[in-house]
């Protein structure tokens, strides 16, 4: 396949240069002209030579000086024939690396032809002044064709001249080179073993004609192309608000890694493994790529990291720059290896900007997320008693900020921030930050409970979130925090739980050792408090199920038994007093229905509540 596209390719060269030539036909003709004229003068001095054998040549004085200038003359006849054999091979030739090599036996055909008339040209005006002066007449036959073969050797010296001018035949055999090595860098397969050698034969025979920097000109203009159309990143060309950004940084993460680990690495390949020969050490491949990568979207694409650094500072942001440092610190490597050079210096200075930004804003973000935290305290609890969403979303950002993911990546932030202003960097600076922030929590937990008018309401709120505090365990921060801290959250929760149990419930049994009332009157006031206490509660929420479980089952063993027992009492005292038609009448609860309606007591979370801390409804 590839090889038939070679063929093809040279085919349209040999055509594109018959072409040429035929728009050159004044300098066709003359150089025809010349060659005939120069074949009619081969022929007379081969006359001459035979002449000068002849008897009546031998005694002549000149004989000796004639016969000494007819061979560089017949060396440049022979040289010209040659040139105009290497031209019409060039316009039958269907191989690049045989095109190439005729074009080198030209170009050196002409010079050689160049010096053949300058050496003939040297010798016949010599002989023609010496002769001259030695008594040959001015109307000798022989004067008159040395005369004539002076003026058209002149023409014929020109010969190298023309064909390096447009039009020319080398002129228009390098410009087919230039065209071939334009094809060849649009192909897809471009770092093949036989297009390298095709491209370094051309660049090796358009430098010897001192044309490499158009050749280079012509490499980065074509491969710039192909890339641009390759790596077309159409959210660099929109107008995208700050509000909108935060939806392309995935794309732009990835658009980043493809742009410096494949994009640019096979570039930068390209260009070392066509010019490593070629120029200064390292000085022509740099300047091709670093050409290439000025011009192809890799400085739209720092950029536009900057304006992603550069949005309002909040909580979830921080995420989202520590996902952007890990994507340039993971190109890192290579992009220090692609873009030395000169050219790249504007890629460079983009790129330590971007850097700087984001080192800046995550750690502007991360130093103050006690304050955020503190920020929410003057905000009310939720009313179901339930975990705050500040809560449960810090301990999740936490949790995420210390996961393998993101803790190296935020340990490297703080430690070259720290550096910055000549500090040393230890990980109990971001351990003792995130106990900070747990602090802050504490705090506001004390002071939304404190703000509970409802005691056993604030005791639900402690427990639940003693309670999640207790499901971290395993978590990244759990295990930051240690067994004890998780110890004492269990206990806290156990003992907010049974003072929960405690003040909703044995208030109410009380109604039942109330001895001033009657035992029906009794029964009726504990129906009455306990409807009232599970309207109040049943929309409570005890978030995690287990916990909800083992309270439904205390209140059941504190209630049901002494329901029961008071129960049997007053039935007891009914079949005493023999009131048998309002057995079971004032009765609203059984003991099993009680029961029930116990276990039935609370809920899970359900809806959503909203955190200015990470701005999103749940």
């Amino acid at each position: 396949m590839a090889e038939t596209k070679s063929l093809e390719r040279l085919k349209a060269m040999r055509s594109l240069l018959k072409s040429e030539m035929e728009k050159t036909k004044t300098s066709s003709l003359v150089l025809e002209k010349t060659g005939s004229k120069l074949e009619e003068i081969n022929t007379k001095l081969l006359s001459l030579e035979a002449d000068v054998k002849v008897d009546r040549w031998r005694s002549s004085p000149f004989s000796d000086h004639i016969r000494y200038t007819i061979a560089p003359v017949s060396a440049a006849l022979r040289v010209f024939a040659t040139v105009q054999e290497l031209e019409r091979d060039l316009m039958s030739c269907n191989e690049v690396l045989g095109y190439v090599s005729d074009v080198k036996c030209l170009g050196e055909a002409l010079k050689l032809l160049t010096s053949s008339c300058v050496l003939a040209l040297n010798w016949l005006e010599e002989t023609t002044k010496f002769l001259s002066e030695n008594g040959m007449p001015e109307d000798h036959p022989c004067g008159l064709r040395f005369r004539t073969s002076i003026k058209l050797l002149k023409e014929l010296q020109m010969t190298e001249a023309r064909a390096y001018r447009r039009g020319g035949s080398l002129h228009t055999a390098l410009e087919n080179l230039e065209t071939e090595l334009e094809m060849i860098l649009e192909e897809e397969e471009v770092l093949s073993e036989y297009n390298l050698r095709d491209m370094k034969a051309i660049i090796k025979r358009l430098d010897v004609h001192t044309m490499l920097t158009n050749c280079v000109h012509v490499y980065i203009k074509n491969r710039t192309r192909v890339i641009q159309k390759r790596f077309e990143i159409d959210y660099l060309k929109k107008t995208i608000t700050e509000a909108d950004i935060e939806g392309y940084i995935g794309q732009w993460r990835l658009d980043m890694e493809i742009a410096v680990k494949e994009i640019y690495e096979f570039e930068s390949n390209l260009c070392y493994e066509v010019y490593k020969d070629f120029g200064e050490e390292e000085h022509v491949p740099l300047h091709c790529f670093g050409a290439i990568a000025s011009n192809t979207g890799m400085l739209q694409l720092l950029r536009f990291g900057s304006r992603i650094s550069k949005c309002r500072k909040s909580p979830p942001k921080l995420l989202k720059l520590l996902e952007c440092f890990s994507t340039m610190d993971n190109v890192r490597t290579e992009f220090n290896r692609l873009f030395r050079g000169e050219q790249c210096s504007e890629i460079r200075r983009e790129t330590r900007e971007l850097v700087s930004n984001l080192v800046k804003g995550v750690c502007e973000i991360f130093w103050e997320l006690p304050c955020q935290v503190e920020l929410q305290r003057p905000n009310c609890p939720p009313l179901d008693g339930g975990v705050p969403k500040l809560v449960s979303v810090v301990t999740e950002y936490c949790d995420k900020l210390l996961g393998d993911k993101n803790k190296p990546v935020l340990s490297k932030i703080l430690e070259i921030d720290l550096g910055w202003k000549n500090e040393k960097y230890q990980e109990e600076i971001l351990i003792g930050h995130m106990y900070n922030i747990l602090r802050e929590i504490a705090l506001n937990l004390d002071a939304w409970s404190s703000s509970n008018k409802e005691t056993t309401l604030s005791y639900i709120f402690m427990m639940n979130n003693h309670s999640h505090f207790c499901g971290l365990r395993e978590t990244p921060l759990g295990l930051m925090m240690g067994e004890s801290w998780l110890n004492a959250h269990e206990k806290y929760r156990d003992y907010y739980a049974a003072l929960y149990v405690k003040e909703s419930w044995g208030k109410l049994l009380s109604l039942l050792n109330n001895k001033a009332q009657t035992m029906k009157r009794a029964l009726q006031a504990f129906a009455k408090g306990f409807d009232e206490i599970y309207r109040k509660q049943s929309h409570w929420v005890v978030e995690d199920e287990k916990v909800r479980w083992r309270i439904c089952e205390a209140m059941v063993r504190m209630v049901v038994p002494r329901y029961k027992s008071y129960l049997q009492s007053y039935i007891m005292f009914l079949v005493e007093e023999g009131d048998h038609k309002s057995h079971g009448k004032d009765l609203k609860y059984t003991a099993k229905g009680l029961e029930m309606k116990l276990k039935a007591m609370f809920k899970s979370k359900e809806g959503a509540e909203y955190s200015h801390f990470d701005g999103n409804m749940d």
